[in-house]
């Protein structure tokens, strides 16, 4: 069994590094393998122990320090490796999934805090400069991904412009949108390790197609939507910030409903799988399902409805 747990364990930091690392080694496909950065070491935390965890969690970062810039290595704690080390702390202590899941995505956010509060008082530069730093970072990556995937002249210009107007975007709502990011990779990664799971460990709570969001969180929903007309920087700033971490979480209340509608039908699980892609990757699908989300709270979509005779 050690053996077993050590061979897994040196597969898991490879294939971390992998899916880290691998928009600079197999080009735009990479992004896809990027979303998969935490699933090694939390599998390793679910079937072996916290120790296999924190050994991927470990030896990552000090090949991080060889391999890539200190911003990478900050970049993969703070989305990744925190919460791929808290996932299955709290899941193996019986917490139901969707408290897990906010545990994670708080505890993360508490720790990047504390590795930029380290970062700031170390440099000496300003939290905003800091920001506009990752979001260059970032924006420089992805255009050389373009560059090395062949796009030259307008189209390159093009995908600039595109870009410029995200990275705008990002810096206005850039606290939200990081704690959306690690709640969107960390459910990504529940949802493989559930998948995983066989007979090693078990994951307790609701099952997906009966979960809903507190009714009351709606009304931070609505507050949210009405700050954007204040004319306040400020408020704006907060209101953008909950809109970006609220409506994902409406979206995955859609997708409850969506699952509980599939699991009534016989349809094959690859037609099942290609309906949750086509709803989640086709606009303006992903619109509807978050609307379906709110408006659950009232409607009710799965209820069980009488047929009339």
């Amino acid at each position: 069994m050690k053996i077993q747990a050590v061979l897994f364990t040196a597969a898991g930091i490879g294939i971390t590094l992998l899916c880290l690392l691998g928009i600079s080694w197999v080009g735009p496909a990479g992004a896809f393998l990027n979303l998969l950065t935490p699933v090694a070491a939390a599998y390793m935390g679910m079937r072996f122990g916290l120790r296999s965890a924190v050994v991927v969690v470990a030896v990552t970062s000090l090949l991080l320090l060889q391999l890539a810039t200190t911003y990478t290595l900050v970049a993969y704690l703070g989305v990744f490796g925190i919460g791929s080390l808290l996932l299955p702390w709290f899941l193996r202590r019986n917490i139901p999934w969707d408290r897990t899941l906010l545990y994670v995505s708080l505890g993360s956010a508490i720790v990047t805090g504390m590795m930029v509060l380290v970062t700031l008082a170390t440099t000496g530069t300003g939290l905003t400069t800091l920001i506009d730093q990752v979001i260059q970072a970032e924006v420089d990556q992805a255009m050389q991904v373009y560059r090395d995937a062949g796009l030259t002249g307008a189209q390159l210009q093009d995908m600039q412009a595109v870009t410029a107007k995200l990275a705008d975007f990002i810096s206005g709502s850039f606290y939200g949108l990081y704690v959306a990011a690690v709640m969107a990779v960390q459910a990504l990664c529940l949802l493989i390790l559930f998948r995983l799971k066989g007979r090693w460990y078990r994951i307790s709570g609701t099952p997906f197609g009966q979960w809903r969001l507190p009714a009351g969180l709606i009304w931070g929903l609505i507050a949210a939507g009405f700050s954007l007309f204040v004319p306040l920087d400020a408020v704006v700033l907060v209101g953008r910030s909950l809109l970006v971490v609220l409506l994902p979480l409406y979206f995955l209340q859609g997708m409850a409903v969506v699952n509980s509608f599939l699991q009534r039908k016989t349809y094959p699980p690859v037609i099942k799988g290609l309906i949750y892609f086509l709803l989640l990757a086709l606009n303006p699908l992903p619109i509807v399902v978050t609307s379906v989300g709110v408006f659950d709270l009232w409607i009710d979509f799965r209820r069980p409805r009488q047929k009339k005779i």
